[in-house]
């Protein structure tokens, strides 16, 4: 190992340059020629996939090492560099040596050019370098772009682009290398020196007597086992110092516990790399499975005239740069897209000249962004040794995928305007999710069972949908949109000609993907949902409902007898199989499952192709899962278990006493946990049942005595006010209100309040423009500097004072009010909704003028609103609709209340507006639903609080519910809730028999606080009887009175036996089997 971090280090120091390495490594592995493996072997394997280094020996060469009739292959040699190592040989020579090592030699012959996969570090600056050394090639770039007429000139035109970006950035930027992971911080100079001492203790027993043999033996079996203990020891302390110093919850320790995926570097050992160790031919059969031949051929380009569009503006890469996701990783052409924004900043006619020569060119998606190198992740729940059990993610040349992105916009602009897409397919689409897919399936279901229908439901799976989605079938489907354009014949041509690659310690080894998506790319869920559309699409019976979330296909089908629903469900699976026939899905009657919702003793069975479909009380689908009875006893009793399991992992990072802190873990709990808990609630949490209640507050008190560190028995209700933590039923009624009524929008009730959708935005639904048409942003300025145009210029405002809004503009020239405009909005809508409003009717205002005008507005994050083209407020898409109408004016920014007589004129109207405007509705955002019900569910959570049982204790100390956790750390939660070292909980809960202190008295809190004998350090002043409440409440919220209790606590933990009445420790010592 400690040559390999030597290795490591060289190989970072050379950098990005080519090496050859001949080591004597003594590693066996029949990769390179031994009939056995050892641990040196596997960490070798290892070294060179994680450095990419392409090993040269081969696995039938004669032996580098002979000696008196032993052999070995110890001698290895490995490259760093896929040009070098492709053009290298390497072979033992079996000349005489007056060693005995053999002669390899190695031969090179650099005349080759590919690029290798390093990944660049970008995040940290060297953009001015890199742009510096690109500047001295964007004329010739953009030259030999504009002069490619055909796809084979602007493919090499492609490459060239590429090598100019990829040489800028070995330039600028530092090489990611790869870090051994060595997580030897527990090891310190003992553990070291009792090492070395065993290693000594060891020849001594190879090399003694018999007669000292033995003793030697014993002496070393006793070594070992003291240093193992000693290690493990070390080990767990080490871990346990780790977590308590973390400050990120998602860090380290909780990716080790929660986030324990197969690394890639583990392929080959999880696969079970074959005997022969042939790396190559063992990538290259992991390919062919996962993307085997097809024979079906994609569908020529069309011949016919396409419909004309507009070209691809500088806008349209902007926008899709601005929000691409700066921590993907790049294809192999080491190009990421903070690289890419950068080129576009400074020189946007490269990319803007590049994506359109690609869309005038007929049929034309450059080859060489067709290459992707696939990345294997290991799927939860399946065998490590199957290939099938991997998910191949496939990372694509970034300039690609911003294509891929620009076709993707125009396409599904297209697919809305013709609503081509049925209602019933909601994966992959926007405005939709899973629970809408949920919600209808549930809604379909309770329809027949209210009207006493028999129901089956049908839940369908498709073997490998995405990986075995024909390119005939995606094409023709894109044939079937009717609208032919430069945008499907470039979606068409990105199936032909694609190529994966696998990286091993040989080099890399291709594919031709002939069908299948690129798990990877962002128009392979679009290319699902066109040829799943056929299916959805078909004219069903009456009673049969057919939908789909991506690949997962769900039936409902209702009739009224069991022969009927036998023939129904039987002809909808026939004409569903001959759809799949025709694009060669097959599906898993293994995975695939029925459940009858009726009162029928033995329902009716189906078939695919001769073979029953299994029946189930329940079935999964979107993570929810819906039972027979629709009682959704099994998915939380489902969901319960999860929970266990998760919080049976985190507990191994934040013990009682060490591990994150009380902060980490609340917040663990309410973004993992809480969100898990919730997923689907609208479906089952509206209304819930006193069952439901119960079970989900026995899923949140895990948490919350992990989070607090309490007495398993202290009450639930007592922690959940501590913590500020809402009650999770009262959580998931309030999250299935919401749901239903912001994203579903359905009427609901919650705590005899009506929600009506109406009332609220709708914020489901971006910009219906063509993204070529909408360009804005050069309209709207946000510059610092404030510049009133010659003429008309508009200011606008918007106000609250004492929940009353108001909206204002007003219309100046040259500091003369000529017209002004006032509303007054509802108390509920906010002042982003009133400047949003100002806004528009000031633009409505100068769309009715010939000249030039100006709007301007203080509010940066409305015309942020405004600009973008994925904005969802209604206000917003309205005011770009005038925008684009009218093309004499311009919005921009101006600085609030610093003298701009504008500004200040349109500040006086807002404030004037709230008492004075014309009554104006607007629906409010749908942040005022979450406040409204937030609201209501802290009343709901005081009522059950107040009313409770259990936690009087602690009701008198905080009586009133709040959604903040307390200061309060273990010890003091054990004092005011009694659940603690107390004689008294240790009677109460039949641990002692006693409840009586050292001292004789009751050995309650109050009593340790105030009078013992043995706390007087720590006293606190006794109340009287009557003040006792008051004397809680301020102790508890007093910061030097809550460090004696913790002092206290501390205390009366290490003395726990001297504490105990005199009484009780005799009787432990006649009966010392009397637990303590």
């Amino acid at each position: 190992m400690e040559t390999l971090q030597e290795l490591h280090s060289i190989l970072t120091d050379l950098g990005d340059e080519r090496v050859l390495i001949c080591a004597d490594l003594s590693a066996h592995s029949r990769i390179w020629g031994y009939a056995n493996e050892d641990r040196r072997g596997a960490q070798v394997e290892d070294f060179l996939l994680a450095q990419q280094l392409y090993l040269q020996n081969e696995t039938n060469s004669p032996p580098t090492f002979e000696h008196y009739g032993r052999k070995g292959w110890p001698d290895l040699s490995f490259i760093k560099g896929t040009d070098f190592a492709n053009s290298c040989t390497w072979k033992v020579l079996e000349d005489y040596t007056h060693s005995d090592h053999n002669y390899i030699l190695t031969e090179a012959l650099l005349s080759q050019s590919h690029h290798s996969y390093p990944r660049f570090k970008t995040t940290f600056g060297g953009h001015r370098r890199m742009l510096q050394h690109l500047g001295q090639n964007t004329k010739q770039l953009v030259q030999q772009i504009e002069e490619s007429n055909t796809k084979d000139h602007l493919a090499k035109a492609t490459e060239e682009l590429q090598k100019a970006i990829f040489a800028a950035c070995r330039k600028a930027y530092k090489i990611k290398k790869f870090k051994l992971k060595i997580n030897n911080n527990w090891w310190n100079p003992n553990h070291q020196i009792k090492k070395k001492e065993l290693q000594a203790l060891k020849r001594r027993t190879k090399k003694s007597e018999d007669d000292n043999k033995l003793k030697y033996q014993l002496q070393l079996s006793k070594n070992q086992a003291e240093l193992k203990r000693e290690a493990k020891k070390a080990k767990g302390n080490s871990f346990r110092n780790t977590c308590t110093k973390t400050t990120d919850p998602y860090g380290r320790p909780y990716k080790a516990v929660v986030k324990n995926k197969h690394p890639s570097a583990e392929l080959f050992k999880q696969l079970g790399n074959p005997s022969s160790g042939e790396k190559k031919s063992f990538a290259l059969k992991i390919l062919q499975e996962l993307y085997p031949p097809s024979h079906s051929p994609v569908t020529p380009p069309n011949c016919f005239l396409l419909i004309q569009e507009p070209q691809i503006t500088k806008s349209e890469i902007r926008r899709i740069l601005k929000k691409a996701p700066t921590k993907k990783a790049p294809g192999f052409d080491a190009i990421d897209y903070i690289v890419l924004k950068e080129v576009n900043n400074s020189f946007p006619e490269i990319l803007h000249t590049f994506y359109n020569k690609c869309y005038q060119l007929l049929h034309c998606y450059p080859e060489p962004l067709k290459k992707g190198i696939i990345v294997l992740f290991h799927k939860d729940g399946k065998e490590a040794d199957k290939i099938k059990s991997y998910r191949p993610v496939t990372l694509l040349p970034t300039i690609g995928k911003v294509l891929e992105q620009i076709l993707l916009r125009r396409l599904n602009h297209a697919l809305k305007k013709k609503n081509i897409l049925h209602h019933n397919q909601f994966g992959f689409r926007e405005g939709r999710s899973t629970d809408d897919a949920i919600h209808q399936l549930v809604e379909k279901i309770q329809d027949a069972k209210n009207k006493q229908l028999h129901t089956m439901v049908i839940s369908l799976d498709i073997q490998g949908a995405f990986d075995h989605l024909q390119y005939n079938s995606i094409s023709n489907s894109l044939d079937e949109i009717t609208f032919p354009s430069h945008t499907i014949e470039t979606l068409k041509d990105i199936l032909t000609d694609r190529k994966v690659t696998i990286q091993t310690a040989r080099g890399p080894v291709s594919w031709s993907q002939q069908q299948g998506c690129a798990q990877g790319s962002c128009t392979g869920p679009m290319f699902w949902n066109l040829v799943a559309n056929e299916i959805i699409s078909e004219e069903w019976q009456p009673n049969v409902h057919l939908q789909a979330f991506a690949d997962d296909f769900i039936f409902v089908i209702s009739e009224p007898t069991g022969a009927k629903l036998k023939a129904t469900a039987q002809a909808a699976l026939m004409k569903f199989q001959h759809w799949t026939d025709k694009h060669q899905f097959k599906v898993s009657t293994e995975k695939s499952t029925t459940i009858l919702i009726s009162r029928l003793v033995s329902g009716p069975r189906v078939k695919w192709n001769n073979q029953i479909i299994k029946r189930s009380t329940s079935l999964k689908y979107l993570g929810v899962i819906i039972d027979n009875k629709l009682n959704w006893a099994d998915h939380l009793i489902n969901m319960k278990t999860k929970l266990t399991h998760l919080h049976q992992k985190i507990t191994r990072i934040a013990g009682t006493n060490w591990g994150l802190n009380k902060d980490l873990r609340r917040r663990l709990y309410k973004t993992v946990a809480e969100r898990m808990i919730l997923h689907g609630a609208a479906a089952w949490a509206y209304p819930l049942s006193v069952r439901q209640s119960r079970l989900l507050n026995s899923i949140q008190r895990k948490f919350l005595l992990n989070i607090t560190g309490a007495y398993s028995t202290t009450p639930t209700a007592e922690l959940q006010v501590i913590e500020g933590i809402l009650a999770l039923h009262i959580k998931a009624e309030q999250e299935a209100v919401y749901v239903r009524t912001a994203r579903l929008r359905k009427t609901s009730n919650y705590n005899n309040i009506n929600f009506n959708p109406n009332n609220y935005e709708d914020g489901t639904t971006c910009t219906k423009f063509h993204p070529a048409i909408f360009q804005l942003e050069d309209r709207i300025s946000l510059k610092k500097q404030f510049l009133p145009v010659p003429g008309l210029n508009i200011y606008t405002d918007g106000s609250k004072i004492e929940d009353k809004t108001g909206s204002a503009f007003c219309v100046m020239e040259e500091d003369i009010t000529k017209y002004e405009w006032m509303a007054q909005l509802s108390p509920f809508n906010t002042v982003f909704q009133a400047e949003l409003l100002a806004i528009q009717e000031a633009c409505l205002w100068a769309s009715k003028t010939n000249q030039q005008i100006k709007v301007w507005s203080d509010r940066e994050s409305s015309l942020h609103s405004i600009a973008s083209f994925d904005t969802k407020s209604p206000i917003a898409q309205q005011t770009q609709d005038l925008l684009l109408k009218s093309t004499n004016i311009k919005l921009g920014w101006i600085k609030a209340h610093v003298g701009y007589s504008g500004n200040e004129e349109a500040d006086v109207l807002a404030k004037k507006a709230t008492q004075e405007g014309i009554p104006t509705f607007i629906p409010a955002p749908r942040s005022h639903i979450k406040s409204l019900l937030q609201k209501e569910s802290i009343i709901r959570w005081q009522k059950e609080w107040d009313d409770g049982e259990t936690g009087r204790s602690v009701h008198n100390v905080l009586p009133k519910v709040k959604t903040t956790p307390t200061p309060w750390q273990r010890p003091e939660i054990m004092f005011v809730t009694g659940h603690g070292p107390f004689p008294t909980y240790f009677k109460r809960f039949n641990i002692r028999s006693s409840d009586s202190c050292g001292c004789g008295i009751l050995g309650n809190p109050l009593h340790y606080a105030t009078s013992c004998l043995f706390t007087t350090s720590y006293h606190l002043t006794k109340p009287s009887a009557d003040l006792e409440p008051l004397w809680w409440k301020r102790v508890m919220n007093n910061n030097n009175s809550r460090a004696k209790i913790k002092k206290l606590i501390q205390l009366h933990r290490g003395k726990r036996n001297t504490l105990i009445s005199k009484r009780w420790r005799q009787q432990l010592a006649t009966d010392p089997t009397n637990p303590m």
